[in-house]
């Protein structure tokens, strides 16, 4: 399997080294692979990607590309890479079909193939009304989703995608998932930012957490997760008030945590899990509903940023 990405010791620092974004981060990233970058706002992640793309020079250390540094071949890079980032993009001026239809364009689509595509994201979209409009006159939703269908046009072979979901309903979320796992069974390696956790382990592959500009850890979901409390998570909502009175009632299947107002949460062994749930069905408690699941990658990703101390940096972008 070819090597898309190889980061070797990347640091990235600003006000001669005084704001430090990227610390020795090293990650190998291949060919038809989604990789999830994991971590809270001011993490780095954004700053990784601008230098992943060419936007923004290593401090120190290697970003290479198929095997050449991005630096030396900045124009396959832009050919090649679909970027799509937070930050507002240049085509707020044109017409929301004029923005795909002229990416497409320029990624070497002929008109004909550039229109069908074009007509195709549109209609994908739910955004046929929309064509005539200039993008910048649109709502911030709908402007992502035709930014993200910028990298869709022309099947470009690798993806990046800043927070690609930000502003968009639960529906259209569930459609640009949809669309980047279609373009990924086609051949194409994303490289995915992301805050929505949860939404994200149904798409990647593999998971690099970043937190205080390092790399905390990278791999596959399942082996992240192995890394975490096996146990299961029995979490129970509880009519308004009654949660002390349940926790109590429940004590023999563990120590609960108060996690919302009416909320309470246990871990327990997994060959306790059936036990648990016969308990509970034996007893007439004030109970609205339970579930009983394994560890979530957002229970890897705060394992795993908890493990790790705060470097002295005082001031981290």
């Amino acid at each position: 399997m070819e090597m898309i990405y190889q980061l070797e010791h990347v640091n990235k620092t600003y006000k001669k080294g005084k704001v430090v974004a990227n610390q020795d981060i090293s990650l190998d990233i291949q060919q038809g692979e989604i990789l999830g970058l994991l971590g809270p706002n001011g993490a780095g992640k954004s700053t990784l990607i601008k230098q992943m793309v060419g936007h923004l020079a290593p401090s120190s250390g290697t970003v290479r590309y198929r095997g050449a540094s991005v630096q030396t071949q900045t124009k396959r890079v832009a050919q090649e890479v679909a970027y799509y980032s937070q930050e507002p993009h240049a085509l707020t001026s044109l017409k929301t079909w004029e923005a795909l239809y002229f990416t497409g364009r320029l990624r070497g689509l002929t008109k004909e193939s550039a229109r069908k595509q074009t007509e195709e994201l549109l209609e994908r979209f739910g955004m046929q009304d929309l064509r005539h409009k200039l993008l910048k006159n649109v709502s911030g939703g709908q402007k992502r989703l035709i930014g993200i269908g910028t990298c869709l046009i022309g099947y470009s072979p690798v993806m990046i995608l800043d927070e690609p979901t930000n502003e968009l309903d639960p529906k259209k979320r569930r459609l640009v998932w949809d669309l980047i796992q279609e373009r990924n069974r086609q051949g194409v390696t994303v490289i995915l930012v992301t805050h929505n956790v949860l939404e994200a382990e149904q798409v990647v592959d593999k998971v690099a957490v970043v937190n205080h500009g390092r790399l905390l850890a990278i791999d596959h979901v399942s082996v992240l997760k192995q890394r975490v409390d096996q146990r299961m998570k029995l979490e129970i909502t509880t009519s308004l008030g009654e949660s002390e009175h349940v926790s109590q009632c429940l004590s023999a299947l563990g120590q609960w945590t108060q996690i919302g107002e009416n909320r309470i949460r246990t871990l327990i062994e997994k060959q306790d899990a059936s036990y648990a749930i016969e308990f509970l069905s034996k007893h007439h408690l004030p109970i609205q509903e339970y579930s009983l699941v394994p560890p979530n990658l957002e229970d890897v990703y705060f394992h795993i940023d908890d493990e790790q101390h705060k470097p002295d940096q005082a001031e981290v972008v």
